[in-house]
């Protein structure tokens, strides 16, 4: 009987996926990479030496026959509202755990819908395997340092610019309005307003907005009042719009590297407790491939918790310890 201890990345030839099979390359993981368009993925296995597959996401049969022996699935195709479920549905029939690198709350509540269904499968299924690997760690620290904790609130300051996919899958965030967590519920905040968060050595003033941690960081931490709050720099390149047709696929690698991302959390506990710290990482488009290859390299070494998980669920605080150039600051 053949082990099953491979991981297979889809949507590899992305600009994301691109990196994310580039680091686990570098870490020489056991892999193989899929995606929709032939001549892409082709020359991007040649590249690094491994095996592919095409196929479209919605193709039931490739999707079992690319999962074969495989451990573990990243998910790197987005929007992932038009892919996740496709995904989530092939590694729950293949008995394949599931990652993806999602920033769509639908997303993350389709994860979570399907918690029952993943524990009979005997997967763990995790959205939101990118960007939240830090913010959740932040939120669980932070967390930890307060008695019952009673209020979360997080400031995201994103350096980088975004890909052509990022902007395209972000575009109905707004639609959504201010979604906030009161009391363990999810509702619309009508009187939301901007909140000024410390980030390292200076303080910026951050928009609310939803960014998933009132699904993935209430998954983590139980906390029943979660804000959040968004800042953005961009590169010159990004200037004046954000429409995808005009966009490049993503940052380069000299504009990802002139900047850092930094996430600014405030826990208080249930006696008015005030706790603060700050996560400095790389920027973003840098930071996701290395946290989402270490949750799969965790995975690939039977490390994980069957169900739906959170990236802190499952790995904690501890997960940060397997990704360069990252640090937690007290405040």
């Amino acid at each position: 009987m053949t082990t099953k201890n491979k991981l297979l990345i889809y949507g590899a030839a992305g600009y994301t996926g691109t990196m994310i099979s580039e680091r686990a390359k570098e870490l020489n993981l056991d892999f193989e990479i899929a995606g929709r368009e032939k001549d892409k993925i082709k020359a991007l296995a040649e590249t690094l030496n491994v095996l592919y597959h095409v196929f479209t996401v919605d193709d039931e049969a490739a999707w079992q026959k690319a999962l074969a022996n495989k451990q573990c699935l990243i998910n790197a195709a987005g929007p992932f509202r038009y892919t996740a479920e496709q995904a989530m549905k092939a590694c729950l029939q293949a008995g394949v755990h599931y990652l993806d690198i999602s920033a769509e709350l639908e997303t993350y509540q389709l994860a979570e819908s399907l918690d029952q269904k993943a524990k009979g499968a005997d997967i763990q299924l995790i959205s939101g395997a990118g960007l939240f690997v830090s913010y959740d760690a932040l939120a669980i620290y932070v967390a930890g340092k307060v008695r019952n904790p009673q209020k979360l609130s997080v400031g995201f300051r994103h350096f980088g610019g975004f890909s052509r996919g990022s902007v395209i899958s972000s575009q109905n965030i707004a639609d959504l309005g201010v979604l906030v967590r009161r009391d363990g519920e999810i509702v619309t905040d009508t009187e939301a307003k901007p909140k000024t968060f410390r980030f390292v050595n200076e303080e910026e003033e951050c928009l609310p907005t939803p960014l998933g941690g009132i699904i993935i960081s209430y998954k983590s931490t139980g906390i029943p009042n979660i804000e959040e709050y968004f800042s953005l720099k961009l590169p010159a390149a990004y200037l004046p719009d954000l429409y995808p047709a005009t966009l490049p696929d993503g940052p380069t690698a000299e504009e990802r590297a002139a900047g850092r991302n930094a996430l600014s959390a405030e826990v208080i506990g249930e006696n008015g407790e005030v706790f603060r710290a700050v996560m400095d990482t790389p920027s973003g488009y840098t930071f996701t491939p290395l946290a989402v290859v270490a949750v799969a390299n965790r995975i690939l070494n039977n490390d994980f918790k069957i169900g739906y998980q959170s990236p802190a669920s499952a790995y904690g605080v501890s997960i940060i310890n397997e990704i360069p150039d990252i640090r937690i600051i007290d405040l």
